[in-house]
Protein backbone atom coordinates (compact mmCIF):
# COMPACT_ATOMS: atom_id res chain seq x y z
CA UNK A 1 0.00 0.00 0.00
CA UNK A 2 1.49 3.26 -1.25
CA UNK A 3 1.69 5.65 1.80
CA UNK A 4 -0.55 8.96 0.89
CA UNK A 5 2.04 11.78 0.16
CA UNK A 6 1.48 15.30 2.22
CA UNK A 7 1.22 18.72 0.58
CA UNK A 8 3.89 20.50 0.91
CA UNK A 9 6.06 24.16 -1.06
CA UNK A 10 7.83 22.83 -3.66
CA UNK A 11 11.81 24.32 -3.18
CA UNK A 12 13.62 25.97 -5.80
CA UNK A 13 15.23 23.85 -7.97
CA UNK A 14 18.64 24.65 -7.03
CA UNK A 15 17.87 23.97 -3.27
CA UNK A 16 15.77 20.90 -3.72
CA UNK A 17 18.46 19.66 -5.90
CA UNK A 18 21.17 20.04 -2.84
CA UNK A 19 18.89 18.72 -0.49
CA UNK A 20 18.27 15.27 -2.74
CA UNK A 21 22.35 15.06 -3.51
CA UNK A 22 23.48 15.14 0.16
CA UNK A 23 21.86 11.67 0.68
CA UNK A 24 25.45 9.93 0.67
CA UNK A 25 23.25 6.50 -1.02
CA UNK A 26 22.33 8.52 -3.82
CA UNK A 27 25.68 11.01 -4.23
CA UNK A 28 27.62 7.30 -4.67
CA UNK A 29 24.93 6.12 -6.86
CA UNK A 30 25.47 9.28 -9.06
CA UNK A 31 29.66 8.79 -8.81
CA UNK A 32 29.76 5.06 -9.37
CA UNK A 33 27.03 5.00 -12.88
CA UNK A 34 29.74 7.90 -14.30
CA UNK A 35 32.90 7.31 -12.72
CA UNK A 36 32.87 3.76 -12.63
CA UNK A 37 30.01 2.70 -15.32
CA UNK A 38 27.92 1.22 -12.51
CA UNK A 39 30.12 -1.07 -10.49
CA UNK A 40 30.03 -0.20 -6.63
CA UNK A 41 33.02 1.28 -5.65
CA UNK A 42 32.13 4.36 -3.77
CA UNK A 43 30.12 3.07 -0.48
CA UNK A 44 28.10 5.38 1.01
CA UNK A 45 29.60 4.66 4.12
CA UNK A 46 32.72 6.02 3.27
CA UNK A 47 31.47 9.40 2.35
CA UNK A 48 31.66 12.33 4.71
CA UNK A 49 30.41 16.04 4.24
CA UNK A 50 33.04 18.99 3.72
CA UNK A 51 32.52 22.34 4.23
CA UNK A 52 31.40 23.76 0.96
CA UNK A 53 33.54 27.25 1.66
CA UNK A 54 36.54 27.10 -0.80
CA UNK A 55 36.99 30.80 -0.58
CA UNK A 56 40.45 31.46 -0.43
CA UNK A 57 43.21 34.81 -0.83
CA UNK A 58 45.90 34.48 -3.69
CA UNK A 59 48.58 36.35 -2.56
CA UNK A 60 50.80 38.56 -5.04
CA UNK A 61 53.91 40.94 -4.58
CA UNK A 62 52.28 44.11 -3.22
CA UNK A 63 48.32 42.84 -2.50
CA UNK A 64 46.08 39.94 -1.92
CA UNK A 65 42.92 39.21 -3.85
CA UNK A 66 40.07 37.52 -2.14
CA UNK A 67 38.04 35.10 -3.43
CA UNK A 68 35.06 34.06 -2.57
CA UNK A 69 32.77 31.01 -3.51
CA UNK A 70 30.52 28.46 -2.46
CA UNK A 71 30.62 24.88 -3.72
CA UNK A 72 26.94 23.12 -3.73
CA UNK A 73 28.08 19.69 -2.95
CA UNK A 74 31.67 18.04 -1.42
CA UNK A 75 32.42 15.26 0.11
CA UNK A 76 35.68 13.24 0.96
CA UNK A 77 35.84 9.78 -0.34
CA UNK A 78 37.59 7.80 2.18
CA UNK A 79 39.47 4.52 -0.03
CA UNK A 80 41.73 3.48 2.70
CA UNK A 81 43.88 5.61 5.00
CA UNK A 82 43.55 8.40 2.44
CA UNK A 83 40.90 10.06 0.31
CA UNK A 84 39.51 11.86 -2.54
CA UNK A 85 37.78 14.80 -3.06
CA UNK A 86 34.39 14.30 -4.80
CA UNK A 87 32.34 17.69 -5.93
CA UNK A 88 29.17 18.27 -7.55
CA UNK A 89 28.49 21.19 -9.10
CA UNK A 90 24.17 21.56 -10.18
CA UNK A 91 23.03 23.29 -12.95
CA UNK A 92 19.83 24.49 -13.98
CA UNK A 93 20.85 26.00 -17.51
CA UNK A 94 24.34 25.74 -19.39
CA UNK A 95 27.06 27.83 -18.24
CA UNK A 96 28.93 29.51 -20.92
CA UNK A 97 32.33 29.85 -18.70
CA UNK A 98 31.96 26.81 -16.91
CA UNK A 99 35.16 25.34 -17.43
CA UNK A 100 36.59 28.05 -15.74
CA UNK A 101 34.33 28.21 -13.72
CA UNK A 102 35.14 24.30 -12.34
CA UNK A 103 38.84 25.02 -13.12
CA UNK A 104 38.50 27.44 -10.36
CA UNK A 105 36.27 25.35 -7.77
CA UNK A 106 38.80 23.23 -8.16
CA UNK A 107 41.91 25.81 -8.08
CA UNK A 108 40.72 27.12 -4.94
CA UNK A 109 40.49 23.52 -3.44
CA UNK A 110 43.75 23.05 -3.87
CA UNK A 111 44.94 26.15 -2.45
CA UNK A 112 42.68 25.74 0.66
CA UNK A 113 44.48 22.19 1.49
CA UNK A 114 48.22 23.94 0.52
CA UNK A 115 47.71 26.69 3.04
CA UNK A 116 46.23 24.08 5.62
CA UNK A 117 49.48 22.77 5.00
CA UNK A 118 51.44 26.41 5.31
CA UNK A 119 49.26 26.72 8.84
CA UNK A 120 50.36 23.44 10.29
CA UNK A 121 54.30 24.26 9.48
CA UNK A 122 53.70 27.27 11.22
CA UNK A 123 52.23 26.44 13.56
CA UNK A 124 55.11 23.49 14.20
CA UNK A 125 58.15 24.93 13.34
CA UNK A 126 58.46 21.85 11.16
CA UNK A 127 59.67 23.04 7.64
CA UNK A 128 62.67 20.94 6.07
CA UNK A 129 64.25 23.74 4.06
CA UNK A 130 64.30 27.34 3.40
CA UNK A 131 62.95 26.55 0.07
CA UNK A 132 59.71 25.01 2.03
CA UNK A 133 59.40 27.64 4.17
CA UNK A 134 59.10 30.28 0.83
CA UNK A 135 56.65 28.13 -0.48
CA UNK A 136 54.56 26.94 2.96
CA UNK A 137 55.28 23.49 1.42
CA UNK A 138 57.20 20.64 2.40
CA UNK A 139 58.89 18.61 -0.27
CA UNK A 140 57.50 15.13 1.42
CA UNK A 141 53.74 16.90 1.69
CA UNK A 142 50.91 15.61 -0.63
CA UNK A 143 47.62 17.20 -1.37
CA UNK A 144 44.36 15.52 -2.40
CA UNK A 145 42.49 14.96 -5.72
CA UNK A 146 39.88 16.65 -6.77
CA UNK A 147 37.34 15.16 -9.08
CA UNK A 148 34.08 16.96 -10.10
CA UNK A 149 30.99 16.26 -11.78
CA UNK A 150 28.62 19.16 -13.13
CA UNK A 151 25.54 18.05 -12.88
CA UNK A 152 22.77 19.46 -15.55
CA UNK A 153 19.30 19.13 -15.60
CA UNK A 154 17.44 21.46 -18.22
CA UNK A 155 15.14 20.19 -21.07
CA UNK A 156 17.36 21.25 -23.52
CA UNK A 157 20.92 19.65 -24.27
CA UNK A 158 23.89 21.54 -23.14
CA UNK A 159 24.82 23.59 -25.44
CA UNK A 160 28.26 25.18 -23.78
CA UNK A 161 32.14 24.61 -23.91
CA UNK A 162 32.80 21.18 -21.68
CA UNK A 163 36.85 22.20 -21.78
CA UNK A 164 38.97 25.36 -21.48
CA UNK A 165 40.15 24.38 -25.55
CA UNK A 166 36.27 25.00 -26.51
CA UNK A 167 36.46 28.82 -24.70
CA UNK A 168 39.90 29.89 -27.09
CA UNK A 169 40.70 31.59 -29.84
CA UNK A 170 42.21 30.40 -32.17
CA UNK A 171 45.33 28.43 -30.71
CA UNK A 172 48.49 28.20 -33.23
CA UNK A 173 48.91 24.60 -33.94
CA UNK A 174 52.92 24.82 -32.56
CA UNK A 175 51.54 25.79 -29.25
CA UNK A 176 48.71 23.12 -29.13
CA UNK A 177 51.39 20.88 -27.01
CA UNK A 178 51.99 23.77 -24.78
CA UNK A 179 48.41 24.57 -23.72
CA UNK A 180 46.92 23.02 -20.58
CA UNK A 181 43.38 22.17 -21.23
CA UNK A 182 41.03 21.84 -18.26
CA UNK A 183 37.86 19.39 -19.27
CA UNK A 184 34.48 19.02 -16.89
CA UNK A 185 32.64 15.98 -16.19
CA UNK A 186 29.39 17.00 -17.54
CA UNK A 187 26.49 14.61 -16.68
CA UNK A 188 23.11 15.68 -18.18
CA UNK A 189 19.68 14.52 -16.98
CA UNK A 190 18.86 13.97 -20.55
CA UNK A 191 21.48 10.87 -21.30
CA UNK A 192 19.62 9.38 -18.46
CA UNK A 193 19.75 5.92 -20.62
CA UNK A 194 23.58 5.66 -20.71
CA UNK A 195 24.24 5.18 -17.01
CA UNK A 196 23.74 2.04 -14.83
CA UNK A 197 22.23 3.34 -11.32
CA UNK A 198 21.05 0.72 -8.57
CA UNK A 199 19.62 3.56 -6.03
CA UNK A 200 15.98 3.83 -7.09
CA UNK A 201 15.69 6.97 -6.23
CA UNK A 202 18.29 8.44 -8.43
CA UNK A 203 16.88 5.74 -11.27
CA UNK A 204 13.56 7.35 -10.70
CA UNK A 205 14.28 11.29 -10.95
CA UNK A 206 16.77 10.87 -14.09
CA UNK A 207 14.52 8.37 -16.09
CA UNK A 208 11.14 10.36 -14.89
CA UNK A 209 12.63 13.90 -15.77
CA UNK A 210 13.70 12.60 -18.83
CA UNK A 211 10.52 11.14 -20.07
CA UNK A 212 8.47 14.18 -19.46
CA UNK A 213 11.29 16.33 -21.49
CA UNK A 214 10.60 14.24 -24.23
CA UNK A 215 6.93 13.92 -23.65
CA UNK A 216 7.50 10.66 -23.79
CA UNK A 217 3.72 9.82 -22.22
CA UNK A 218 3.11 6.31 -23.19
CA UNK A 219 6.89 5.29 -21.48
CA UNK A 220 5.36 6.90 -18.24
CA UNK A 221 2.38 5.36 -18.41
CA UNK A 222 3.92 1.83 -18.86
CA UNK A 223 6.62 1.93 -16.39
CA UNK A 224 5.03 3.97 -13.76
CA UNK A 225 1.23 3.44 -13.53
CA UNK A 226 1.74 0.24 -10.89
CA UNK A 227 5.00 1.93 -9.45
CA UNK A 228 4.62 3.25 -5.75
CA UNK A 229 7.07 6.66 -6.13
CA UNK A 230 8.07 8.60 -3.08
CA UNK A 231 6.42 12.21 -2.34
CA UNK A 232 10.08 13.79 -2.30
CA UNK A 233 10.95 12.26 -5.68
CA UNK A 234 8.09 13.47 -6.72
CA UNK A 235 8.40 16.55 -5.29
CA UNK A 236 11.58 17.10 -7.02
CA UNK A 237 11.16 15.77 -10.57
CA UNK A 238 7.86 19.11 -10.62
CA UNK A 239 10.50 21.51 -9.45
CA UNK A 240 12.60 20.37 -12.17
CA UNK A 241 10.37 20.36 -15.04
CA UNK A 242 7.94 23.07 -13.53
CA UNK A 243 5.18 20.83 -14.49
CA UNK A 244 3.19 21.43 -10.95
CA UNK A 245 0.30 19.13 -11.41
CA UNK A 246 2.92 16.29 -11.31
CA UNK A 247 3.11 17.01 -7.68
CA UNK A 248 -0.74 18.26 -6.94
CA UNK A 249 -1.91 15.11 -8.59
CA UNK A 250 0.25 12.61 -6.68
CA UNK A 251 -0.43 14.40 -3.23
CA UNK A 252 -4.06 14.09 -3.81
CA UNK A 253 -3.96 10.64 -4.84
CA UNK A 254 -5.23 7.65 -2.51
CA UNK A 255 -4.87 4.86 -4.52
CA UNK A 256 -1.60 4.75 -5.19
CA UNK A 257 0.39 5.20 -8.45
CA UNK A 258 -2.16 3.90 -10.95
CA UNK A 259 -4.39 6.27 -10.62
CA UNK A 260 -2.04 9.26 -10.24
CA UNK A 261 0.00 8.65 -13.06
CA UNK A 262 -2.56 7.92 -15.87
CA UNK A 263 -3.75 11.11 -14.39
CA UNK A 264 -0.72 12.70 -14.87
CA UNK A 265 -0.40 11.43 -18.52
CA UNK A 266 -3.67 13.58 -19.06
CA UNK A 267 -2.87 16.48 -17.60
CA UNK A 268 0.59 16.58 -19.39
CA UNK A 269 -1.44 15.97 -22.84
CA UNK A 270 -3.52 18.29 -22.47
CA UNK A 271 -0.47 20.74 -21.33
CA UNK A 272 1.30 20.27 -23.91
CA UNK A 273 -1.65 20.40 -26.53
CA UNK A 274 -2.53 24.22 -24.33
CA UNK A 275 1.12 25.25 -25.26
CA UNK A 276 0.81 24.44 -28.79
CA UNK A 277 -2.09 26.42 -29.13
CA UNK A 278 -0.69 29.37 -27.80
CA UNK A 279 1.95 29.30 -30.21
CA UNK A 280 0.12 28.99 -33.03
CA UNK A 281 -1.82 32.10 -31.78
CA UNK A 282 1.41 34.03 -31.09
CA UNK A 283 2.74 33.12 -34.57
CA UNK A 284 -0.61 34.11 -36.17
CA UNK A 285 -0.65 37.60 -34.23
CA UNK A 286 2.89 38.51 -34.61
CA UNK A 287 2.72 37.78 -38.40
CA UNK A 288 -0.54 39.96 -38.29
CA UNK A 289 1.68 43.06 -36.79
CA UNK A 290 4.50 42.25 -39.32
CA UNK A 291 2.15 42.57 -41.82
CA UNK A 292 0.87 46.44 -40.63
CA UNK A 293 -3.12 45.41 -39.20
CA UNK A 294 -3.73 47.63 -35.92
CA UNK A 295 -4.49 46.28 -32.67
CA UNK A 296 -8.45 46.96 -33.26
CA UNK A 297 -8.47 44.49 -36.17
CA UNK A 298 -6.05 41.78 -34.51
CA UNK A 299 -8.44 42.09 -31.22
CA UNK A 300 -11.45 41.38 -33.42
CA UNK A 301 -10.30 37.78 -33.48
CA UNK A 302 -7.69 37.33 -30.46
CA UNK A 303 -8.11 38.38 -27.09
CA UNK A 304 -6.20 41.06 -25.24
CA UNK A 305 -4.03 39.17 -23.75
CA UNK A 306 -3.11 36.71 -26.67
CA UNK A 307 -1.98 40.25 -28.35
CA UNK A 308 0.05 41.30 -25.25
CA UNK A 309 2.39 38.23 -25.43
CA UNK A 310 2.86 38.45 -28.57
CA UNK A 311 3.59 41.88 -28.95
CA UNK A 312 6.24 41.27 -25.29
CA UNK A 313 7.76 38.11 -27.84
CA UNK A 314 7.83 40.35 -30.44
CA UNK A 315 9.58 42.92 -28.84
CA UNK A 316 12.55 40.34 -27.59
CA UNK A 317 12.93 39.23 -30.76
Amino acid sequence: MRKKNTIKKIDKPDTAMKTFWRNNERFADLFNAVAFNGRQVINPDELTEMDTDVSGVIQFTDYNESLVRTRDIIKKFYNGIEFTILGLELQTNPHYAMPVRALLYDGLGYLKECNEFRRLHRAENDFDSSKSFLSGFNKSDKIHPIITLIFYYGESPWDGPVSLSDMMTNIPEELRPFFSDYKINLVQILDSGRYQFYNEDVRCVFDITQKIYAKNLQGLSKEYTNKPIDSEIINLITTITGFSKLSDIFNESDNGGETAMWKCVEEMENEWIQKGKQKERQTAIITMIELGLTKEQILTKYSEKDYLKAEKALNNK
